[in-house]
């Protein structure tokens, strides 16, 4: 009996008094209200600062803000229980250092995640691509159908989705935000009348231009004889178009500039034989 007496003597003896218990609470309580309102000032102050850039995209801004709200709510948490766990005289030192050590470790091993994560963070602040951009990653070309913090999906035209992470991202062209130019190229015969082919190139584009004013948006112009073969010449012209339209109008040029080279040939033989029967006549 006497040593059961001597333990819950000096366990009795450890226990904080009623009024310390008290105010240790209080103070967990505060703390916890403080830490409140910290996440939620700092979501919008974060919510603010991103609906301040108005070309950002939805899915951007969206990818951001659950970054950054994630972010402070971990941070603040992680304040708040190490002020608790301090308040009960716990070593938080000793915590700090061994969780560390294990955060070492794990980044060692988790290398190629962390780059992966670090460069889609940079891509999403600096904006290089969005979703729905026509885009050259890697050698791989095609639009972009979302982007994560870790991946990047881009579908091809021909259907095939290649999934890139972000950290193996070395080089990245993006065609949907400077104008492309359409390059015309027609190869005709050497015998071929040129300043005829080239008014009907001028001519062509310069109708394209008027009948699609939001796809040809700069200038329009007749280059001339671009290369020389043994039997055939190309002559070349270029439109401005808008991002990623130049390859539609090149399409549409060429067909139309053909038709037109079809019309002017058969009206030059037509004209070539009523010569000829008026000559017989007479």
């Amino acid at each position: 009996m006497t040593l059961w007496a001597d333990i819950q003597h000096k366990a009795l003896s450890d226990m904080p008094s009623l009024e310390v218990v008290i105010w240790d609470a209080i103070r967990i309580a505060v703390f916890f209200i403080l830490a409140r309102i910290l996440i939620r000032v700092g979501v919008r102050v974060t919510r603010r600062m991103l609906s301040l850039h108005t070309k950002m995209d939805d899915r951007r801004r969206k990818t951001l803000e659950s970054l950054f709200t994630n972010v402070i709510r971990y941070t603040v948490y992680f304040v708040l229980v190490v002020e608790v766990l301090s308040l009960f005289h716990v070593n938080v030192s000793a915590i700090l250092a061994s969780a560390g050590i294990v955060g070492v470790a794990v980044g060692f091993g988790a290398q190629s995640l962390v780059k992966d994560l670090i460069s889609g963070l940079f891509i999403l602040f600096e904006d290089q691509y969005g979703v729905g951009d026509t885009v050259q990653i890697n050698g791989f070309k095609g639009t972009v159908i979302s982007i994560g913090i870790r991946l990047t999906r881009v579908q091809a035209w021909t259907g095939e989705v290649q999934v890139i992470p972000n950290g193996q991202i070395t080089s990245v062209t993006n065609y949907s935000r400077t104008q492309s130019t359409a390059v015309i190229d027609v190869t005709v015969p050497y015998d071929v009348d040129v300043d005829l082919v080239k008014s009907i190139m001028e001519r062509v584009l310069t109708r394209l231009k008027d009948e699609r004013p939001g796809v040809v948006t700069g200038p329009v112009q007749v280059l001339g004889v671009q290369d020389l073969s043994n039997t055939n010449l190309v002559i070349r012209a270029t439109a401005v178009c808008a991002p990623t339209k130049n390859g539609e109008i090149e399409r549409e040029a060429h067909e139309r500039i053909k038709a037109e080279l079809d019309r002017a040939l058969h009206e030059g033989e037509e004209a070539q034989g009523a010569a000829g029967g008026e000559l017989a006549v007479e």
